[in-house]
């Protein structure tokens, strides 16, 4: 007969296979889960909340993420020393968000913006005039906004010009955020850039032309053509504007601060550039997404 020994280890036995096999199951649900991210993470900035349900947004600084959650509301994560991942109270149902270097922008669903987080050159004071808005976007230390009317306002970090508006730049359609200048894409396809030039990441291609999407890195733009091909320039000391030959289509553009990130017709996540920290390496069960964007050096993926 065995003893009460024999069949209490069996027991302990049976609780540890248990518990190690829901360990699994729960890691691959979250690695599965509708918002992924990897790269550098001394800050928690991939480390996704375990509660933050469907998102239909995604966002990131530096070092921190945002997410727009299906009910409009936010939640951010990471680097968090400026108070930037700490959403405001009153903050109310949103339909966009973007990010700066360290601090975070909303945009509400009556229109208005609101930004939070480091604020010491007022990217996050909202000019009193600004109005209703359909879009926002993050600089490195500036915020930018496309107006109902399609016209741009920046405000912020102003040193090498990035807040100051093109007079002739007319109606837009899409704005982004470079390091420390702006990028514009007009309501006729082309595209305009200002602000900090020391790389060429202003200086538009002459054959470019018409384009459907933009983006910017830390000192590299990006933009996406209307036949689905990726151009890039600026700078590239890290192959960032190098566009791989076997690409093909794509459908979104994003950039890092030195990597470049494309979302394929396929639905499938490509990145280069630079990869300390490992943010080019696609997960391999990533599978098929919906959005992409770029911090410093980390990558998010929303399915």
């Amino acid at each position: 007969m065995r003893s009460v020994h024999f069949y209490r280890r069996c027991l302990q036995l049976f609780v540890l296979l248990f518990a190690m096999v829901l360990a699994v199951v729960i890691s691959s649900a979250l690695a599965d889960g509708p918002v992924r991210a990897w790269g550098f993470n001394d800050f928690g900035q991939c480390n996704i909340p375990s509660d933050l349900g469907v998102c239909t947004q995604i966002a990131a600084g530096s070092h921190h993420t945002i997410a727009l959650r299906a009910d409009g509301t936010v939640r951010a994560w990471g680097y968090n020393a400026e108070s930037q991942c700490n959403i405001p109270s009153d903050l109310g149902v949103c339909t966009q968000i973007a990010g700066g270097d360290i601090h975070t922008i909303a945009l509400r669903a009556d229109g208005t913006v609101r930004a939070w987080g480091f604020n010491k050159v007022g990217q996050c004071n909202i000019p009193s005039d600004l109005g209703v808005c359909t879009q926002i976007a993050g600089g490195g230390l500036h915020t930018i906004a496309l107006r109902a009317d399609g016209t741009v306002r920046a405000w912020g970090f102003n040193k090498f010009g990035q807040c100051d508006i093109p007079p002739d730049l007319g109606v837009c359609t899409q704005i982004a955020g470079g390091g420390a200048y702006t990028i514009a894409l007009r309501a006729d396809g082309t595209v305009r850039a200002w602000g900090s030039n020391t790389e060429g990441q202003c200086n538009i291609p002459s054959d470019l032309g018409v384009c459907t999407q933009i983006a910017g890195g830390g000192g590299h733009t990006i933009a996406l053509r209307a036949d689905g091909t990726v151009r890039a320039w600026g700078r590239n000391s890290e192959g960032q504007c190098n566009i791989p030959s076997d690409l093909g289509v794509c459908t979104q553009i994003a950039g890092g601060g030195y990597h470049t990130i494309v979302l394929r017709a396929d639905g499938t996540v490509r990145a280069w550039g630079n990869n300390s920290q490992g943010q080019c390496y696609i997960p391999s069960n990533l599978g098929v997404r919906t959005q992409i964007v770029g911090g410093s050096s980390h990558t998010i993926a929303l399915k």
